[in-house]
């Protein structure tokens, strides 16, 4: 049963609003990502485990969104942020650790090394890098283990994000576990996922 809220003028302004948002995201992450979400690695993203309930593509989402949504709040603050290169880095910054069984002796190993790999892929990718691409994402596990504190705003977002959606995936684990956990997409980065999908039927 619907609620009065949810037929009033100010729910369906908020979900107008919300709904402008979503798609403004995945306008700009397909902008100045496109040829990292088109990638072989990408797809593989998804089928590796990440953060015992989540994928690292999944992750890799919810990152992507939740650094491109900061960077709104900072410009309307008129603080100066390049989006090209936090969509790059968000979207590349995991992907050292594909294959990572094989790749590394230890998970240790693995949170050490995968930020100097995932330069790389990304290096392999990405035809024109944004400048501080590199840089955010050999920086992004900060302030974990021995990495480098980020040396840019946009560093500072990605490892931001990159905290958080690490916590919420692990928390969210119990809710997910017994649903089928592969098609478990943060709900601001379902019209992304959903541009992948189009891409692996093509």
């Amino acid at each position: 049963m619907k609620t009065p809220y949810r037929n009033s003028k100010l729910h369906k302004k908020i979900e107008a609003k919300r709904e402008y948002l979503n798609q403004r995201i995945a306008d700009d992450v397909e902008r100045y990502g496109g040829e990292v979400i088109d990638s072989e690695e990408m797809r593989s993203a998804f089928e590796q485990t990440h953060h015992r309930w989540s994928t690292v593509g999944e992750h890799t989402i919810r990152v992507t969104v939740s650094s491109v949504m900061i960077c709104y709040v900072l410009k309307k603050l008129h603080i100066k942020v390049n989006v090209p290169a936090v969509v790059v880095a968000s979207l590349c910054h995991d992907l050292g650790m594909l294959g990572r069984y094989e790749k590394f002796s230890s998970g240790k190993e693995c949170s050490r090394e995968h930020p100097k790999e995932s330069v790389a892929v990304a290096r392999e990718l990405v035809s024109d890098m944004p400048e501080k691409t590199e840089d955010i994402i050999e920086r992004h596990m900060w302030p974990m283990g021995q990495a480098k504190a980020p040396n840019s705003i946009e560093g500072i977002v990605v490892s931001v994000a990159d905290k958080y959606n690490a916590v919420k995936d692990l928390v969210k684990g119990s809710e997910v576990n017994h649903t089928g956990v592969k098609n478990y997409v943060h709900e601001k980065g379902k019209k992304i996922q959903q541009h992948i999908h189009e891409k692996q039927l093509r």
